[in-house]
């Protein structure tokens, strides 16, 4: 329990115990006073318990309005973080659809990437076979020694990672 609503018990408490005893110095009197209504002391003392109930009783007003505020405080600030958690809550299914979209996409490019690779590869081997062409036909129009030579001259640059050297010693024939 916070500081205030101690304070608000506390001082309901405080009214509670006060009260029963007000309410029965209350009755006792007025019917003194409604029996005797010529003596002033009954008069005085009826008059006095009716002020002390009416103080209670404007007391517990008081209390019951400010406790009243306060929970008319409390709720309008619970609706701005209810309004908050909405919108927050909204942001978080877009956001989970966007992850669930990317999620897709990234499933989908590496598929891509998959059959970029295969069809690099196809095109590598498709190439390879065109090069032993090119040479096969090579040494067909030139002679065999020129044709070999050509030939141990690409794979040993091929090794050493010089792939176009090829085309400077085809026009070196051509």
């Amino acid at each position: 329990m916070n500081l205030e609503a101690k304070q608000y018990d506390e001082q309901i408490k405080s009214k509670n115990s006060s009260f029963l005893p007000a309410l029965d110095e209350f009755k006792k009197y007025y019917v003194y006073y409604n029996k005797n209504p010529e003596v002033d002391d009954y008069n005085t003392h009826f008059l006095n318990a009716k002020e002390q109930l009416q103080t209670l009783s404007s007391s517990v007003f008081e209390i019951t309005n400010a406790i009243q505020r306060k929970i008319d405080e409390k709720n309008k600030i619970i609706s701005g973080i209810a309004w908050k958690l909405n919108a927050e809550r909204e942001l978080s299914t877009k956001l989970e659809n966007i992850i669930k979209s990317l999620n897709g996409v990234k499933a989908g490019s590496s598929v891509m990437i998959d059959d970029s690779k295969t069809e690099y590869k196809f095109q590598f081997y498709r190439n390879t076979e065109l090069f032993i062409g090119i040479v096969a036909l090579l040494a067909l129009f030139v002679s065999t020694l020129a044709a070999a030579a050509v030939l141990i001259g690409f794979i040993i640059r091929y090794k050493t990672g010089i792939a176009q050297a090829f085309v400077p010693i085809l026009g070196f024939f051509f």
